[in-house]
């Protein structure tokens, strides 16, 4: 075992590198959007050194897939480098974390070591699991409000609106992600970009399949000059009955579901009222 001064300066070091790192790594950065309207005005900036460091935890695959979880995620304000800053910082204070428990509890070495090896591995881990858990949810989120919003876009083209004028209507309704990535496809268009590819660059962002089959569609009707307002009422009817048949699905699926927690909880509750007077009566008359 380290001594009580060596273990107090290791936790204070810890807790020291685990702040600054995540004081690093919640700098917010600036989206894909703002860098264009800013190479527009002949703005430059250079990334700071930190965050080039920081990059080289992951290798080109692995920044990319981090990335595309964060264009998933909405977290395009983080970059690759500042999540491993996280992991890093969740690394380090789960690591004080194992110290400060060990000497507290005056652990064996055995303990001590597994301790700090389990609240390092969780540290650096739950960066990462909040990452994912963004993702689910901003799907989700998604989902929701798709049919709305083809609703919306709708009623609008065939009130007599062109596509671009109902999606600026319809970003200001829309909340949540959807209406936050209908900004960010009307800003690139306002800069230059062509319609078809500012809503391809939204479904690669967000990677959600509904979306995705609602773009290529869009852009399929446009190129052939189909009526744009039969095929949003159509996808609309499609990601309802999608959304039903899902809702459907999780129903099937609450049966099995249920099975463990009656047979933990709910089972053992009916035994008792059922048998707990014949026991009782039981263990009564041979006590008697």
């Amino acid at each position: 075992m380290f001594g009580i001064p060596i273990i107090i300066i290791a936790i204070a070091a810890g807790f020291a590198i685990a702040v600054g790192l995540l004081f690093v790594s919640l700098t917010p950065s600036k989206s894909e959007v703002s860098k264009r309207l800013e190479q527009l005005e002949e703005m430059r900036f250079e990334p700071g050194q930190r965050q080039e460091a920081f990059a080289k935890i992951f290798n080109e695959d692995q920044r990319g897939k981090l990335q595309q979880q964060l264009y998933e995620a909405g977290w395009y304000t983080v970059t690759p480098a500042k999540i491993g800053a996280r992991i890093i910082a969740g690394a380090v204070f789960g690591f004080t974390i194992g110290i400060s428990l060990a000497a507290w509890r005056h652990s064996t070495e055995l303990l001590y070591i597994a301790g700090i090896v389990l609240f390092t591995i969780g540290g650096a881990y739950l960066p990462l699991s909040q990452l994912k858990i963004a993702v689910k949810e901003r799907k989700i989120k998604i989902t929701k409000a798709l049919p709305d919003l083809l609703d919306m876009l709708a009623s609008t083209v065939q009130a007599g609106l062109a596509f671009n004028a109902a999606l600026a209507v319809a970003q200001e309704v829309a909340v949540g992600p959807l209406g936050e990535e209908l900004k960010a496809v009307l800003s690139e268009v306002r800069l230059g970009r062509s319609r078809s590819d500012a809503l391809k660059s939204m479904s690669m962002r967000v990677r959600q399949e509904q979306l995705a089959t609602t773009v290529t569609a869009i852009v399929q009707a446009e190129r052939l000059g189909s009526n744009l307002a039969a095929v949003l009422e159509e996808l609309a009817e499609e990601v309802r009955n999608r959304r039903m048949i899902r809702a459907e699905e999780l129903a099937n699926l609450m049966p099995t579901k249920m099975v463990l927690p009656m047979a933990l909880f709910m089972l053992p509750a009916l035994f008792v009222m059922i048998f707990g007077g014949v026991v009782a009566q039981y263990l009564s008359s041979n006590s008697q």
